[in-house]
């Protein structure tokens, strides 16, 4: 009888750690493979916003930049989503119209591009890491396609 118990013991013993295992193993898939995804959206995002940059008039780069916001909106964390919407308020087409200091506007500009950025990344990489503390500027480069 005694060697009954010690053998259920040990079989649930078995089957719980294997459980847990399992659990803890299909758990961190998940989140490498959300993580992933993240990472496809902000990157799809980011060079759609290049596109706009550079061809402001392109309008196949605007609809993807259009779809990439709107995208965000369901997959970014809250502060990804705040800073996007402060990015996009500050951009939409209404207020590029109103007539400003050039300079102030580009130095505006880069701090909200900033922030949204530094939030992607945080959103990708977690609060384990610190590595925006040394960004101190962050801009889009490229140049026009021929």
């Amino acid at each position: 009888m005694e060697s009954i118990i010690i053998a259920s013991i040990s079989l649930l013993a078995s089957v719980i750690t294997a459980s847990l295992s399992y659990y803890f193993t299909k758990k961190h898939q998940l989140k490498i493979e959300g993580r992933r995804r993240k990472e496809e959206y902000y990157k799809s995002f980011v060079k759609a916003l290049s596109d706009v940059a550079i061809s402001n008039k392109d309008s196949e780069a605007q609809r993807r930049l259009s779809e990439g916001f709107n995208s965000l909106i369901v997959i970014g964390s809250p502060t990804v989503v705040k800073k996007l919407m402060e990015f996009h308020e500050f951009v939409r087409a209404e207020n590029l119209q109103q007539h400003r200091n050039s300079n102030e506007w580009a130095i505006q500009h880069d701090i909200l591009l900033r922030a949204a950025i530094k939030e992607m990344r945080q959103d990708i990489f977690g609060k384990e890491k610190n590595i925006d503390d040394y960004l101190a500027n962050v801009h889009l480069v490229g140049r026009e396609r021929k």
